[in-house]
């Protein structure tokens, strides 16, 4: 019975673990992203694509070695040394042979093809890497914007369902105040139509609110049914309102940092390297060769190990000379299908660099609206709060009618939404400032 007892309390307490929600930082959400994200896994993918195919160019450096061997039975007339007279006979006969054979190759001048084709395989990992590296800033600035949002979203929330509390407590004071006889029933049917115009912005609220939340639940791939609080992130408002930052410099370092700008860059150097890879077809290829091998033949009176170790075996040994005549213009238009491929990549490169100024202003210019749009909008805040302060207690009083408070009421509402919507864009400003000049940690 006390095991039973036992279970089952084990069994109540793990219910209500999983019944709470998840807490998620923004670390974590990261981690999660980058865990599950199609695109930098593709990416991550492509980089060993690239090292696999470096490693072979290296590899083709080397000689090609190989190893070889045959058996098989031959019928019909063969040479066949008679061992008495020492001489070659011709016999109609049916012999078993085994032969096997090492062979080494190395090419000593193919006009630098394998050299410039390894250098090209180079600036290809370079390139893949500097292109995982994007697609994880990618990954990192879709999760913070999503993040940033779903604070937003709550912080608007919150301040939806306290303007709502308040003013219920409004409308209870108020209808005191009726049954007194000090206010007019009006008031009480003003209030009341206020107070449920705001419980229907804490629904709109809420909802927003939710969906936000599924947005960032399928960016990291969280099981259906997934319940989560995000935990603000230690981020100090004032280092931002004093960060100075200047376009010029701003460009700058993108040029330097943009992962995306650099994969380009070397885009550009792999495919120059490949033309100067291909254009090695056009010259003489020299190498050198060399060939052991060894044979038995049933129908040789000797035994298989003397005919294999000691009556049979040569060598081959030398170099080889190729000089390319006419293959149909095949090398031809190999080059020139190369060249297209790296003139196309120039014009990219130049193009991506007034995309990355256009990027860089338009980032640099919404910062400093943001820092301004923030100082607006927390003077917007404070004048409201005063003003609503000053009008419910004149309300309060028999000062001041019910439209004057609630227009100082509506203003309070809408400078808190400004103070908060005007903070989360700030925050999310700095990161795409960041993102953009491809320093995003």
């Amino acid at each position: 019975m006390r095991n039973l007892i036992i279970a089952v309390l084990v069994l109540v307490h793990t219910a209500a673990l999983l019944a709470q929600p998840r807490t998620l930082t923004y670390e974590e959400a990261v981690s999660i992203a980058l865990q599950k994200n199609v695109d930098f896994n593709v990416q991550h993918n492509e980089v060993d694509r690239a090292l696999s195919q470096r490693m072979q160019s290296i590899a083709n450096l080397g000689p090609n070695v190989s190893v070889s061997a045959d058996f098989f039975d031959r019928r019909g007339r063969q040479q066949i040394q008679n061992p008495e007279t020492n001489q070659v006979e011709f016999l109609d006969v049916i012999s078993n042979n085994i032969s096997g054979n090492f062979n080494a190759n190395i090419t000593l001048f193919n006009g630098l093809n394998k050299l410039q084709t390894y250098r090209s395989q180079q600036s290809n990992v370079q390139a893949q890497e500097f292109g995982l590296e994007r697609a994880r800033q990618n990954t990192v600035f879709n999760v913070a914007q999503q993040y940033l949002q779903v604070l937003l979203s709550e912080e608007l929330y919150r301040i939806a369902q306290d303007n709502y509390r308040n003013q219920t407590e409004n409308l209870k004071r108020i209808q005191g105040q009726v049954e007194v006889g000090a206010l007019g029933i009006v008031d009480q049917y003003n209030q009341t139509a206020e107070v449920k115009r705001l419980e229907s912005l804490v629904i709109r609220a809420k909802n927003n609110y939710e969906n936000d939340k599924l947005i960032l639940a399928q960016t990291l791939q969280l099981e259906p049914g997934t319940d989560f609080v995000l935990v603000n992130p230690n981020y100090s408002i004032e280092y931002t309102l004093n960060l100075q930052v200047d376009l010029d410099d701003l460009y700058q370092t993108a040029l330097t940092n943009r992962p995306d700008y650099n994969q380009q860059k070397q885009l550009v150097l792999r495919n120059t390297r490949n033309v100067n890879a291909l254009r090695g077809n056009y010259y003489p290829s020299l190498s050198a060769f060399y060939q052991y091998g060894s044979f038995y033949n049933s129908r040789i009176p000797f035994s298989r190990n003397d005919q294999l170790r000691d009556v049979n075996p040569y060598q081959f040994y030398g170099f080889s000379l190729t000089v390319p005549i006419m293959n149909g213009f095949s090398s031809r238009v190999r080059v020139q299908t190369a060249k297209i491929d790296r003139d196309n990549s120039m014009l990219q490169e130049s193009n991506l660099k007034t995309v990355i100024y256009r990027d860089v202003k338009a980032a640099y210019q919404n910062f400093e609206a943001a820092k301004a749009n923030y100082l607006s909008s927390v003077a917007q805040y404070e004048a409201a709060d005063a003003a609503y302060k000053l009008a419910k207690e004149r309300y309060e009083l028999g000062l001041s009618t019910f439209v004057e408070f609630s227009q100082a009421s509506n203003a309070l509402i809408l400078g808190q939404a400004a103070k908060a919507q005007s903070e989360y864009t700030l925050m999310f400003q700095e990161t795409i400032l960041n993102y953009q000049i491809g320093q995003l940690k």
